[in-house]
């Protein structure tokens, strides 16, 4: 009896030792890809920082100029003249919008509301071809 005891506990005890070897194992593995994970990280932090410095040295205004000035041939760049800058008077006034004809009272828009009934709720009378006017209650204020 005592041996069978025995080779249970060795047993659990090998499949102990082979489960945390297992479990040791992946977390290696994990930790490996994270610091492979970081490095690209890092890398691409790099790449950016790079690429932000070379645009910096792409735009600068006297590299511009002076591309300007040797492909104005191709280019036929020319400077802004005053005259070119509008006013804000020159911009032309925005269309009124169909909820501001229906709410101003326009007897068109009220009669092409749609018409279809859903059962839900009962039918407005304006829906109906019957054009009612408009009216605004401000609550505390007698009409």
């Amino acid at each position: 009896m005592m041996r069978t005891i025995d080779i249970i506990l060795i047993a659990i005890m090998l499949v102990a030792a082979t489960v945390t070897y297992k479990i040791k194992h992946d977390a290696e593995k994990q930790v490996v890809e994270i610091k492979k994970i970081q490095r690209q990280i890092a890398f691409e932090k790099d790449t950016i920082n790079l690429l932000k410095a070379d645009w910096s040295l792409m735009t600068q205004p006297n590299r511009l100029q002076r591309l300007s000035d040797i492909y104005q041939t191709q280019l036929k760049l020319q400077p802004v003249d005053v005259t070119q800058i509008g006013l804000f008077d020159d911009i032309p006034l925005k269309q009124a919008d169909d909820i501001e004809k229906l709410i101003g009272g326009s007897a068109d828009l009220v009669a092409s509301v749609d018409t279809l009934s859903t059962g839900s709720i009962a039918q407005p009378a304006f829906a109906q071809g019957a054009a009612t006017p408009m009216r605004i209650v401000v609550p505390g204020v007698r009409p």
